[in-house]
C-alpha cells in the first residue's frame, strides 16, 4: 500500500475518535475545568496527528484510550444509572450517553482493526 496515500478510515479516526469520549450528559460539561478541556483536546489533536503520520504507537494509544471510555462508561452504568433509595429513578440521559459513547468507541476500535489500518501502521 502506497504510504502517501491514506486510507479514509484511519483519517476518519484521527479527526473524530474525540467524540466518544466528548458524548455526555449535558450538566457534567459545565463542571469540568477549562484546562482539562484544553489538555484534552491538545492530547486527542496529538493522538490524530500522530495517527495520520503512522506512528504506530499512536494506534495503541487509541486503542488504550477507547477501551478505556468503554470500560469506564460500564463501570460508570453500575453505580450510577439507578441510585439507590426509596425513590431511585433511572438516569436515562447517563445510560443513553454512555451507549452512544460506547457504540462510538467500539466503531472506533473496529476500523482501527482493519488489516489494511493494521499493514499501513506496520510498514
Amino acid at each position: 500500500m502506497d504510504k502517501r496515500r491514506l486510507p479514509t478510515s484511519l483519517l476518519v479516526i484521527a479527526l473524530t475518535q474525540i467524540l466518544a469520549i466528548l458524548v455526555l450528559p449535558p450538566e457534567i460539561y459545565a463542571s469540568i475545568d477549562m484546562l482539562i478541556w484544553i489538555a484534552g483536546i491538545v492530547l486527542f489533536a496529538l493522538l490524530g496527528f500522530n495517527l495520520i503520520r503512522l506512528k504506530g504507537w499512536a494506534r495503541t494509544a487509541t486503542v488504550f484510550v477507547q477501551g478505556l471510555n468503554i470500560i469506564v462508561r460500564l463501570l460508570t452504568l453500575v453505580s450510577n444509572v439507578v441510585p439507590s433509595g426509596a425513590d431511585a429513578e433511572v438516569n436515562f440521559m447517563l445510560l443513553t450517553t454512555a451507549f452512544v459513547s460506547m457504540f462510538l468507541s467500539a466503531a472506533v476500535l473496529y476500523l482501527i482493526e482493519q488489516p489494511d489500518i493494521q499493514l499501513i501502521m506496520q510498514g
